[in-house]
């Protein structure tokens, strides 16, 4: 039974670059869901996630919410936050009949993890949150969203969250909506390049014991790491899609991303693995919650097509005065021309 989710408003204290909400629509106050909501979401699932925005910002909200909660008899209620608060709050919440926190983190550091909040600060708020979370008994799990500038630091978040017991981490693939659709291009990583950084990610939290999975990526991008993958809705698909064995589990791709890039990274997989869903602590993670509609947007073309209107694609052509004066030197050439980078090879 999938967990349920609840937005209570989506006024947020962050200015994420990732953020699916940030657009020209103004932005919802939170306020308490009807009691009414929250039986007919019961109906369909024992727990929930109450997210925003931020519902920290308004605790009297927040805590009257998972009370509410627990009257119509969800088992579980989590909260989805930045930190924002929580440090003040968690017991009290804790009392209410919070069960779970979720956070986001995006980076091992201050630096990295508030470059992506856009607030200064945040990173240790994050944590002074977390900490008051597990001291109030709440179990805490994170999410880092995959970005052209986390990518290639993932492999040090393992061992934090390890040592801050946090339970369980997951990796997001964004959604091209809100900010992250504006920014495209400064937001959004070539997949092809950032999920091995990812993987390697995920292995190095496997060794320490921290249970770890992967969204929103193609499942033949994910190698043998796709059991890792927990289930997200469909998005789009490439005409290389056509009769891979995995179609009906992947996610595919963002169709912004498929647009930008043409599915030149796909190869159909001959297998159908299995997914992580079936994991206690991979319920926790239920995606990014509401979100900005897609919307039409000039794009860049795709990048073939880029490549193809190029005068030429490779080995830059030389320039003149070089054509007429010299033939073009060989990379052997070079150990005529700086025999030093060649003496410890030699030597060794």
């Amino acid at each position: 039974m999938r967990r349920a989710t609840l937005s209570l408003g989506t006024t947020c204290s962050h200015a994420c670059i990732v953020c699916g909400l940030r657009d020209d629509a103004p932005r919802t106050e939170l306020a308490a869901p009807s009691i009414e909501r929250l039986r007919a979401l019961r109906e369909t699932s024992s727990a929930i996630t109450l997210g925003g925005g931020e519902p920290t910002l308004a605790p009297d909200v927040l805590e009257s919410a998972v009370r509410a909660a627990r009257d119509v008899g969800f088992t579980a209620i989590g909260v989805h936050t930045n930190g924002h608060g929580l440090a003040a709050i968690a017991r009290s919440l804790a009392s209410a009949g919070l069960t779970d926190v979720h956070v986001s983190l995006h980076g091992a550091d201050a630096r990295v993890h508030d470059y992506h909040t856009g607030r200064e600060g945040s990173f240790d708020v994050l944590w002074s949150g977390v900490a008051a979370a597990r001291a109030a008994g709440l179990r805490v799990v994170a999410t880092t969203v995959l970005t052209r500038s986390d990518f290639r630091v993932l492999s040090e978040i393992p061992i934090l969250l390890q040592a801050r017991g946090v339970e369980a981490w997951h990796v997001a693939v964004p959604l091209a909506r809100g900010a992250a659709s504006d920014d495209f291009d400064r937001v959004y990583p070539r997949l092809a390049l950032a999920l091995p950084f990812a993987l390697h990610a995920l292995e190095i939290a496997r060794r320490v014991g921290l249970r770890a999975y992967v969204s929103g990526a193609p499942l033949c991008l994910l190698g043998p790491i796709a059991s890792r993958s927990i289930t997200t809705s469909a998005r789009s698909f490439h005409e290389r899609c056509d009769g891979c064995a995995a179609r009906e589990v992947c996610p595919g791709l963002d169709p912004i991303y498929l647009a930008r890039f043409d599915g030149d990274e796909l190869r159909a997989r001959e297998d159908r693995p299995a997914s992580a869903d079936h994991e206690p602590a991979a319920s926790l993670f239920v995606g990014p919650g509401e979100l900005a509609p897609l919307r039409a947007r000039t794009t860049h073309e795709p990048v073939q097509s880029a490549r193809r209107a190029l005068p030429m694609y490779g080995r830059p052509r030389r320039a003149n005065a070089e054509v007429a004066t010299r033939s073009a030197k060989s990379g052997e050439a070079l150990r005529e021309i700086l025999p030093a980078l060649f003496e410890r090879e030699e030597d060794g």
